[in-house]
């Protein structure tokens, strides 16, 4: 069963939830991930693009594994 409530979030938060599909299912998983915070992270539900754009930003990953991953970042879009 579903229920309607309205709750007020930052403005900035709201512009880019406008332009997702399906906004009140990303709601209901973002506060269900929240309320079961003792539960693992599931990195399965990152999407490549953003760890390649995260993993690339790392201090330990070495030039020429950077160049990797930022030609495999940009070749995916």
């Amino acid at each position: 069963m579903k229920i309607a409530r309205t709750f007020t979030i930052d403005y900035h938060l709201y512009q880019e939830l406008r332009k997702k599909p399906n906004q009140s299912r990303i709601v209901e998983s973002s506060i269900r991930r929240y309320l079961n915070a003792d539960e693992d992270y599931d990195v399965s539900e990152i999407s490549t693009r953003r760890l390649l754009a995260v993993l690339i930003q790392r201090p330990e990953i070495s030039r020429s594994l950077e160049l990797l991953l930022s030609e495999a970042l940009h070749s995916s879009q």
